[in-house]
């Protein structure tokens, strides 16, 4: 497969305009064909279904209207490793999930706002959290049958930042996207390798992404930005993510899913800031999860527009007029 960057070009006019778009993107965002198994996750129906997600603010619930705002998160602090979230009656996808599985749910839910994958992306930003190695693998119950993973927009903004910091230096930014996608890669099969170590009889279900420069948030950023956004989610993607079916494991296919981009998957909500689903878009995301686990298909090879990633010269000087305006201005005080 080719690199997700050969379309782009570096074009070096302003460090400090590139310096601005990383900030941004951290604080704006940070909190969004292959033959697959035709076999139900959920093959005989358990009398229990014990159920462990892992994720970031969207396992969360961030911008539900019952979000599961747990110790996690209370008071500002973030303690070194994720405590399971208890929230039953939540809106986000995870307790939405637990309510439609075919059977009686213990449910973990390990999410944990602003987490990347592993200690290597962790590494990019002294500001990032968590990573689901250290801070969720190690908690997963070892009698849980079912685990859900939907990680990758924290990473998309730590390579981002990475980047521009690489920007600052002189560098070509678009060589270390790739080395970070495929960095990306071998985090995930780790990740899988050691979730099946600690629960041997777990099945699972992950998510990839959708085209971070279509969502609504997305598409209120200047083009250079929109162009990062769509190469470093694509190539995650359709990299790493999406051949996870062809080992079996159901990918829920929300890069083509046209709801992951609809306004009314973001607004109204309690922060409504066009990243983060709301009630609709967790419910609508809880069903595809549902649905892969029932009867798993393969996620698209292409599905226009929302697979395109474009060609575009990466202009820093737009990016530094950019970040001047009151939306940008709002957006990062607007954010912890």
């Amino acid at each position: 497969m080719g690199s997700p960057t050969g379309n782009l070009q570096w074009t070096s006019t302003s460090s400090l305009g590139f310096i601005k778009l990383g900030l941004i993107l951290i604080l704006s965002l940070s909190l969004v064909a292959c033959a697959a198994a035709s076999e139900s996750v959920l093959p005989t129906l358990p009398s229990v279904i014990r159920y462990t997600a892992l994720g970031a603010s969207d396992a969360v619930g961030v911008n539900a209207s019952v979000s599961c705002d747990g110790p996690a998160n209370a008071a500002g602090t973030r303690p070194q490793r994720s405590d399971p979230l208890q929230c039953p009656n939540g809106t986000g996808y995870v307790p939405r999930l637990a309510q439609l599985l075919p059977a009686p749910v213990e449910l973990t839910n390990l999410g944990r706002s602003g987490a990347v994958i592993s200690p290597a992306i962790q590494s990019l930003g002294d500001f990032i959290p968590a990573n689901l190695l250290q801070d969720q693998v190690p908690r997963i119950p070892p009698d849980t049958t079912l685990i859900t993973i939907w990680i990758g927009g924290n990473d998309t903004n730590a390579i981002t930042l990475a980047a521009a910091r690489l920007a600052l230096q002189g560098g070509d930014p678009l060589p270390f996207i790739d080395q970070q996608i495929d960095q990306f890669a071998a985090d995930y099969q780790t990740l899988l390798q050691s979730i099946r170590a600690r629960a041997p009889q777990a099945r699972i279900v992950v998510a990839n992404l959708p085209n971070f420069a279509l969502i609504p948030l997305g598409l209120q950023q200047p083009g250079s930005v929109r162009q990062l956004l769509a190469t470093i989610s694509l190539g995650l993607t359709r990299q790493v993510i999406n051949p996870l079916s062809q080992q079996g494991i159901p990918v829920v296919d929300l890069l083509c899913d046209p709801r992951s981009y609809s306004r009314d998957s973001f607004f109204p909500g309690p922060i409504a800031d066009g990243f983060h689903p709301n009630d609709q878009g967790y419910a609508d995301l809880a069903e595809a999860f549902l649905g892969a686990i029932q009867q798993p298909t393969p996620p698209q090879v292409s599905c226009p527009p929302f697979s395109n990633p474009g060609s575009l010269q990466l202009d820093v000087e737009e990016i530094l007029s950019a970040s001047e305006t009151e939306f940008f201005r709002r957006s990062v005080l607007g954010k912890n």
